[in-house]
């Protein structure tokens, strides 16, 4: 027997599929600067672009992407994000959920953390520890667009479902922070934490309002 979960979940999904490629938006969005223009020094760590494989920019279908890993006085922290446009176009956002596994990472445990807050609203995101072999690291990972920051994949399908309706832009984005565990899981996750708090708000001033 289906469960009412998963009978919405599906409902959700399929609307989605319809409006998404039925409706769109009176104008496009774009971001206010491109994502390169995004802060190389967060806190006391310095950014050095890492550019993906012309293979891996063309599976991952973003529109504007950045990947830098942060160094500094602690353990580097590796930054992603990866800007859609429209989402409704065939290019959608690759949930680290699935790509993780498919790279050769196991994910040991995940849970919801919460990075803050905006307009009073708690700030939470996916916190994943991930091994490959004997190494272990930290991830954390969101949808942001819009004002909104959502963790959950059935969300941010919801809320692009939502926006496409509303005949407003299906733009969005994932951020994304990498660094190693090896210095101890509570150390690694207080450290991505820290870090993802000073990302998200200098994510909203580059993304369309």
């Amino acid at each position: 027997m289906i469960s009412p979960r998963a009978s919405i979940t599906a409902l959700v999904l399929i609307g989605g599929i319809f409006a998404t490629h039925s409706f769109r938006p009176k104008d496009g969005a774009w971001l206010q600067h491109p994502l390169s223009e995004f802060p190389s020094a967060i806190g006391v760590s310095q950014g050095e672009d890492r550019p993906y494989e012309n293979q891996v920019v063309q599976a991952i279908g973003a529109d504007d992407y950045i990947n830098r890993v942060y160094v500094g006085s602690i353990p580097p922290i590796e930054l992603y994000i990866g800007y859609y446009q429209d989402q409704r176009s065939g290019d959608s956002i690759h949930s680290p959920k699935n790509c993780l596994p498919g790279s050769g990472w196991v994910p040991v445990h995940s849970s919801r953390l919460q990075i803050g807050s905006m307009d009073g609203v708690p700030v939470i995101v996916n916190g994943y520890l991930v091994a490959q072999g004997a190494r272990q690291d930290m991830v954390l990972y969101w949808y942001q667009s819009h004002e909104r920051i959502v963790a959950s994949e059935y969300w941010a399908k919801f809320w692009l479902v939502a926006d496409a309706l509303k005949h407003r832009p299906t733009d969005g984005a994932i951020i994304r922070v990498w660094t190693t565990a090896a210095d101890g899981e509570a150390t690694a996750q207080a450290r991505a934490v820290d870090f993802a708090r000073q990302v998200y708000p200098q994510v909203a001033e580059l993304l369309p309002n």
